[in-house]
């Protein structure tokens, strides 16, 4: 009997470090974004500057990770994705996700 309780209070302890972790990297999300916020935030899908807002935490992540690679071409995202560490990346792709358009 005392281990649902036990299990219950681990799961708890779980949901709000994780929510605590996601706080955290929307926040850091934020205070990386200004540099992105200055071409993106004019971006529309059809044009070369793409509207990044709203866009899917993988997607915006591993495109990313591409331009830092040098896997997609364009210099002045691969010198910017250059500079960014994983984390960075993630908390990037975190605050886009759930950021609409200015």
């Amino acid at each position: 009997m005392l281990a649902r309780p036990a299990i219950a209070a681990i799961a708890v302890a779980a949901l709000v470090a994780s929510d605590t972790a996601h706080a955290q990297d929307l926040e850091y999300g934020r205070h990386l974004a200004n540099e992105c916020r200055t071409c993106h935030r004019s971006g529309v899908d059809t044009s070369a500057i793409p509207n990044i807002f709203g866009m899917a935490a993988p997607r915006l992540a591993t495109l990313l990770r591409a331009y830092r690679e040098k896997k997609l071409p364009n210099e002045v995202m691969q010198n910017i994705a250059g500079r960014l560490k994983d984390e960075d990346i993630d908390a990037l792709a975190t605050y886009f996700a759930v950021t609409k358009q200015p």
